[in-house]
């Protein structure tokens, strides 16, 4: 490949040759692991004010810039 200019019709047909033996062969490699859970009491708030699976108005990660976004959204319990 490398003695063949880049717009050569033949490159091509060898890169996706060469990409077929070489990604299956790439170790995947896990950077990080965590879990993390989310507490949304409902207690005093509305099950349905906090963001889920029905109602994903903004992601639930509160400590990434979400946090007043869910508080202004929370509705009261009646």
């Amino acid at each position: 490949m490398t003695a063949l200019p880049e717009d050569s019709p033949g490159v091509l047909p060898l890169y996706r040759k060469a990409m077929e033996i070489w990604l299956p062969e790439l170790p995947d490699i896990p950077l990080t692991s965590s879990i993390i859970t989310l507490p949304m009491n409902t207690t005093y708030w509305e099950e349905d004010s906090w963001p889920h699976y029905d109602n994903q108005y903004v992601h639930e990660g509160f400590w990434h810039r979400t946090a007043l976004h869910i508080f202004l959204n929370l509705e009261p319990v009646e």
